[in-house]
């Protein structure tokens, strides 16, 4: 049995069952043209944590954003086969299947990850160099991970 929605356009607020996502449309087109506005001369890419909706993040990108920021390596997965094509993980990623997995999405998005090892980089650039063939780490990345 399909997942009835908790909610459509229209409805009465007393009517919406929770947890639901409910947007006030004027006020949200009016949000996104006052960030897009104020960010013009930055490298947007918001934290898509507040909202995790592919909708959202591509109603950001249409207005500027380079990409979004997502915590995990599933809502990468999930904004990647959304249409998001520019994707930054803001946790460590170190799961040998988690890796692969980015790497594999690397095929579809450009795919960002944060770091806090030598060690780490080197098993993200293995799988990449396992799902492109030809990826390796810049210089300029490796005399930064030997500095720190």
């Amino acid at each position: 049995m399909p997942q009835r929605p908790p909610a459509r356009a229209g409805d009465a607020v007393a009517h919406i069952e929770t947890p639901a996502l409910v947007v006030e449309l004027d006020a949200f087109e009016r949000n996104l043209e006052r960030m897009a506005e104020a960010t013009r001369s930055i490298r947007l890419r918001p934290h898509a944590k507040s909202h995790k909706c592919a909708e959202i993040a591509r109603a950001q990108i249409a207005r500027g954003a380079v990409g979004v920021c997502c915590q995990k390596t599933d809502e990468a997965v999930a904004f990647v086969g959304a249409g998001v094509r520019d994707v930054l993980v803001t946790n460590e990623v170190v799961t040998p299947a988690k890796i692969v997995r980015l790497a594999e999405m690397a095929r579809e998005a450009t795919i960002g990850v944060l770091v806090d090892s030598a060690v780490n980089v080197l098993a993200l650039s293995t799988a990449a160099t396992t799902a492109f063939r030809s990826t390796s780490i810049s210089r300029s990345t490796s005399a930064r991970i030997a500095a720190a």
